[in-house]
């Protein structure tokens, strides 16, 4: 199972998008400051996560949510079901 995930930053008011295998991990990572990118964003707050089957399927919707901007995001986080 792969995970889409956005993150949100309120000392740096960003957002981060990425993908990964286990999202417990990869949150301590970001927020362990061990990713160049985020390394100045500590603490990260999730904001969104969507599972995928596939590493593909996961890829196709973080790289559809790179080429968008900071108000699709928002908007996109505040439609999102929440998860159960």
């Amino acid at each position: 199972m792969h995970t889409v995930y956005i993150i949100y930053s309120p000392s740096t008011d960003r957002y981060f998008i990425g993908q990964t295998k286990d999202l417990r991990i990869t949150l301590w990572q970001h927020n362990a400051k061990t990713n160049p990118a985020t390394a100045d964003g500590k603490p990260w707050e999730v904001k969104f996560t969507q599972p995928f089957p596939t590493r593909n399927e996961a890829l196709s919707l973080e790289m559809k949510l790179k080429k968008k901007d900071r108000a699709y995001w928002e908007e996109f986080i505040s439609n999102a079901q929440p998860a159960v």
